[in-house]
């Protein structure tokens, strides 16, 4: 299964970058901040995923939280008691 991917870790005036080069040779660029970072990830896909992340790093949408539950401040603490 890892044999397919082939992977690499860069360093460029941006930061660091990860390129996998799929079996179909289909090349995917992934970015990242530090170099901890790019090899934890490189070595996530030299293990060959399934399925690699889309190519665009649009942030996705999060839904609707759940609202926190309403607690007194401390002087509204000592009213109740």
């Amino acid at each position: 299964m890892g044999a397919e991917n082939t992977v690499t870790v860069r360093c460029d005036r941006r930061g660091w970058r990860v390129e996998v080069e799929a079996g179909e040779g289909d090349i995917r660029r992934y970015r990242y901040g530090s170099e901890a970072q790019a090899r934890y990830f490189a070595a996530v896909f030299a293990l060959g995923p399934s399925v690699l992340p889309p190519k665009d790093h649009a942030r996705r949408r999060q839904g609707p939280r759940l609202p926190l539950p309403m607690r007194p401040s401390f002087g509204e603490a000592a009213l109740h008691e």
